[in-house]
């Protein structure tokens, strides 16, 4: 809705717009454009001020220790993008440590740039800029969690670290960013005025939040209290942290790839030569399988004209499931038998070895191996986007989703994993169930970022997968307050 200046003011006050909140909205404007202005100049005049005093070495100094610990400063897919997040560090967070031969025109400073460049030229300075310099000089650099964005007006943030919240006015910034990324970024505050000083180029995505809470937890914890001060000690090793999470952000590893036994995927053909006829093979390998009799076992087999068996398959198989308690039994296998050969199909290297033995085991002298063909993972993958793949990858046939009767197993199906869920130990809570990460402080926490991670996946995915799970049935479940 549109307020003329001259308009009855929508707050209900009976003043005109002009006279009521508009001229508080021009002050709040004129009051975060003054202190951005601030900011942005004393940002680079501290850059000027050390290259004039301790030269070009002081300036290079300041780069090798910004770049300390990551994987590929010169990465070009990053190159040109730090700069948002190196002149704001150069000028609140870097201490130098002169190299002890250096030549140097000047004793470098044992305090941050900033307050060097304050005992220099404070006298000489606007008002804002002095208070720029030193809020910066004092406000950690830290991780922090973005809980709310109004896109073009601000920014929620919560400091992973210390807890503390901040709003912060954010105009451009604001409109790239989403509920749950996570930002490396330092927050200088003037009353109740807020904005952001240097972020790093990279907002990550939900999951980093936990690699952040182990930060805290295992390493800066143990030290003391986690506060601004202590925070504000370790930027060197937050600073190398986040330059990793970058790094593996934009360079993903392959995904670790497991069948349902929690084994890394190997798809593998094993292939035996076979001196008996095919229903005394199948005679004495039925037993790896779990169905009740040989009518069902030999349902789709072939048969020689004499009524002779000639090939059959057979699915190997075991009662329940390592990583799916709910599950009746899992497929490990297919064993092909045809004249004169079996051929086996596994997807695991563990799998591979166990069948070698349970059909040298029943077949004894009757069988001997002949090779082993293991498919890459590459392929592997490359075989599942195409619509191929093996086992715990993929089916042939219609999509089972697609039909009532699969819908509603898969459904019931997601219901019993979920039960189950709330009792596993889950890596991301640190190795303790749900039910007991809800009845902590940190637990919760972490339980509240996984389930955000959840809801946020369901959010971006579109029409609902039946194995999502549902987020309000789960807070409620473990007694966290609704919406989290």
């Amino acid at each position: 809705m549109s307020v003329g200046r001259n308009d009855p003011c929508p707050c209900g006050s009976g003043r005109k717009y002009k006279q009521c909140c508009l001229s508080n909205l021009e002050l709040g404007e004129a009051r975060w454009r003054a202190w951005r202005e601030a900011e942005s100049a004393v940002v680079p005049a501290v850059l000027e001020f050390a290259g004039d005093t301790w030269g070009e070495a002081f300036l290079k100094h300041a780069f090798e220790e910004f770049f300390f610990g990551s994987p590929d400063p010169e990465d070009p897919l990053t190159h040109g993008k730090w700069d948002q997040l190196f002149l704001p560090w150069f000028a609140f967070d870097f201490i130098p440590q002169p190299p002890k031969r250096a030549k140097q025109t000047a004793a470098w400073p044992a305090t941050t740039l900033a307050e060097a460049y304050l005992r220099a030229h404070g006298p000489h300075l606007p008002a804002a800029e002095t208070r720029v310099l030193r809020a910066g000089a004092e406000a950690p650099l830290s991780f922090m969690v973005v809980t709310s964005v109004e896109a073009g007006q601000s920014v929620d943030l919560r400091d992973i670290m210390t807890g503390d919240v901040h709003q912060v006015t954010e105009r451009s910034a604001s409109t790239g960013l989403r509920t749950g990324h996570v930002l490396l970024t330092r927050v200088i505050a003037d009353g109740d005025l807020a904005i952001m000083s240097g972020m790093g180029p990279f907002p990550l995505f939900p999951p980093t939040h936990q690699t952040v809470i182990n930060y805290r937890e295992s390493i800066l914890r143990p030290r003391g209290p986690v506060n601004r001060a202590s925070v504000k000690a370790a930027v060197p090793e937050i600073l190398a942290l986040y330059h990793r999470l970058v790094h593996e952000a934009l360079h993903p590893a392959l995904p670790r790839l497991q069948n349902t036994d929690g084994d890394p995927l190997a798809p593998a053909t094993l292939e035996f030569k076979v001196r008996c006829s095919v229903g005394e093979a199948f005679d004495r390998l039925k037993v790896l399988s779990l169905a009740n009799d040989d009518d069902e076992l030999l349902e789709g087999a072939s048969w020689s004209d004499t009524g002779e068996l000639i090939g059959v398959e057979l699915v190997w198989s075991k009662r329940g499931n390592t990583l799916h308690r709910h599950w009746d039994n899992t497929t490990l296998g297919n064993l092909v038998l045809s004249p004169g050969g079996l051929s086996v199909s596994v997807n695991s290297t563990k799998r591979a070895r166990k069948i070698r033995r349970l059909v040298e085991k029943h077949l004894g002298d009757a069988v001997l191996f002949q090779r082993e063909t293991t498919e890459s993972i590459e392929a592997l993958l490359e075989a599942a986007q195409h619509g191929g793949g093996h086992g715990d990858l993929a089916e042939a046939g219609p999509p089972i989703e697609d039909t009532p009767e699969g819908r509603n197993m898969l459904e019931e199906m997601s219901r019993r994993h979920w039960e189950a869920w709330v009792d596993q130990k889950i890596p991301a809570l640190g190795g303790v169930t749900p039910r007991e990460a809800a009845k902590t402080p940190l637990g919760r926490e972490r339980l509240e970022v996984l389930l955000a991670e959840y809801a946020g996946r369901h959010e971006a995915a579109g029409p609902r997968n039946p194995f999502e799970p549902d987020v309000a049935w789960l807070r409620e479940r473990l007694g966290l307050p609704p919406g989290g």
